[in-house]
């Protein structure tokens, strides 16, 4: 597979897992299209906004931090945050993001099926 970024769209978000504000999303890969991954993507917070705390019963979700600073949430934990850093929550855990800079917060996310073991 070739994916070529003048083909991908950006897409406007609003309130994203029960957090506030706006930000804006491109999806590099859906379900299906490569083993293990439910979805990976690039998504810019605007000053201001949150991505909800959430649970990941069944699923494993890694950011990576790009441009700008914030706050990560891990299982309630608080920490800073800024670019080359990451936080990876393992299914039964809960996390979220708060941009609480002027600038925005842009990050690389990669959702992941639980592991299984034989």
């Amino acid at each position: 597979m070739i994916r070529r970024h003048a083909s991908l769209m950006e897409e406007s978000k609003v309130n994203i897992r029960g957090g506030h504000g706006a930000a804006r999303g491109v999806d590099f890969l859906k379900d299906g299209e490569m083993s293990g991954i439910v979805s990976m993507g690039r998504t810019t917070l605007d000053p201001g906004s949150t991505i909800g705390e959430h649970a990941h019963p069944n699923t494993e979700d890694l950011y990576l931090i790009l441009e700008g600073h914030g706050i990560g949430i891990l299982n309630g934990e608080r920490f800073p945050l800024g670019p080359g850093d990451l936080f990876l929550v393992k299914a039964g855990g809960t996390h979220g993001l708060i941009n609480d800079s002027e600038d925005p917060l842009t990050f690389l996310g990669v959702l992941t099926r639980q592991a299984t073991t034989a």
